[in-house]
């Protein structure tokens, strides 16, 4: 009964540093949506670096949210999110290079403003 008295205040002091602690599920969810903004603008073949080491850091940070770790959750999953959002910049900026390099070819070319309009049918009204 003695080691009773004295091992429920331990047991009290324990639970509640862990309940504290709180989990990082705001910081996964926000590296889940980063994760898949990068990949609609299809980072993955377009940034592809960035995009593995987000995907990379995502996943350790799931697997350390499941192990209890949750500073180093937290920690992998905001490298996540920055590296998905570099990856999704570095995306968006290689098909505006794209797109400006297929306009500035139809503009060299002789082709026409418009991407609609038939070739040769400039003088047509």
């Amino acid at each position: 009964m003695k080691m009773f008295k004295k091992l429920v205040p331990g047991l009290l002091i324990i639970v509640g540093l862990v309940a504290c602690h709180p989990r990082p599920t705001e910081e996964l969810a926000i590296a889940d949506v980063a994760l898949k903004a990068a990949q609609k603008v299809k980072a993955d073949s377009l940034a592809p670096d960035f995009f593995r080491k987000a995907e990379n850091f995502y996943l350790r940070a799931k697997k350390d949210f499941t192990e209890g770790y949750y500073d180093s959750c937290k920690k992998f999953a905001n490298q996540a999110r920055m590296m998905a959002e570099k990856a999704e910049y570095r995306a968006l900026q290689k098909q505006t290079q794209i797109k400006n390099r297929v306009v500035g070819d139809d503009d060299a070319s002789g082709g026409s403003s418009d991407p609609f309009k038939p070739k040769g049918a400039e003088g047509l009204k």
